[in-house]
């Protein structure tokens, strides 16, 4: 995402364009030969381009996003693939002694990847995927570290009270997250909603099989929603050289509720 404070509004930089091009004599509705004996349709000729050329060449130099890859997808990826790992025990498609599996996981994929991944999107200039993709990072370093110290009998497992605290907190902030997605695009929302709900079950579960059971199945359908966007992602990148072909449901709103240079997509 390009830095919105330092790249004049298209319209400016047409009307600055202009201006020094018709110093030089080069009409920009009919793009006749300059005085000078130029031809405006010429690639030498920088100053006769479309307004997209001049546009562009503002973001590229004024703006490390255009040279830095999105690292959003990669740690939607590691997220994803974490969750689902850690609650396949919840839905007893695997052990009961998954979580222990999942540690090493959590400290490097699922947490030190992820934490990355934010730390890029803080040099992108994107607030809300480096804030969010660092908390979780945060999350799975932690959760990874407290499994294997508890595996040792390093420290003794935390009891019910406790855990429901956690995660608990955890589901509040998560929902804010999800009001902050709102007027983004669909996906997210839903991911962030669906994370959400699954942390409050998580919580419950703690003293309920049932809910437990049903955070399991929330948790593999948030992995798969977080895997979604990801792909979208990396496929309209890849593939479609950046043209949204994979959608992810963008929303608009009214310029009085948004204000025009803000982000639509994290």
């Amino acid at each position: 995402m390009a830095n919105a404070e330092h790249i004049p509004p298209p319209e400016v930089l047409r009307s600055q364009r202009n201006v020094m091009a018709n110093e030089r004599g080069i009409s920009d509705q009919n793009g006749a030969r300059s005085a000078q004996g130029t031809d405006p349709n010429s690639e030498n000729d920088e100053w006769a381009q479309p307004m997209d050329y001049w546009y562009n060449r503002v973001i590229s130099k004024s703006s490390p996003a255009a040279t830095t890859a999105n690292p959003s997808a990669l740690g939607l990826i590691a997220f994803g693939y974490t969750t689902a790992l850690l609650q396949g025990a919840n839905t007893h498609w695997t052990e009961a002694n998954t979580p222990y599996v999942t540690s090493a996981f959590a400290l490097f994929f699922g947490g030190l990847v992820q934490l990355l991944a934010g730390m890029w999107e803080f040099r992108r200039n994107n607030m809300f995927a480096a804030t969010a993709l660092s908390s979780y990072g945060g999350f799975w370093l932690s959760y990874g570290i407290y499994l294997i110290l508890a595996a040792g009998g390093v420290i003794p497992e935390s009891g019910t009270e406790g855990l429901q605290m956690m995660l608990s907190l955890w589901g509040i902030l998560t929902f804010f997250y999800f009001v902050c997605t709102i007027g983004l695009n669909v996906a997210l929302m839903v991911l962030f909603l669906s994370l959400s709900v699954t942390f409050f079950l998580l919580a419950a579960g703690q003293t309920n099989t049932k809910c437990l059971k049903a955070a399991g199945y929330f948790g593999v359908w948030t992995a798969g929603a977080a895997w979604y966007i990801a792909f979208a992602e990396l496929l309209n990148e890849t593939w479609f050289r950046g043209r949204v072909v994979v959608p992810l449901g963008t929303m608009t709103w009214p310029n009085h509720h948004h204000d025009k240079n803000s982000p639509k997509n994290a």
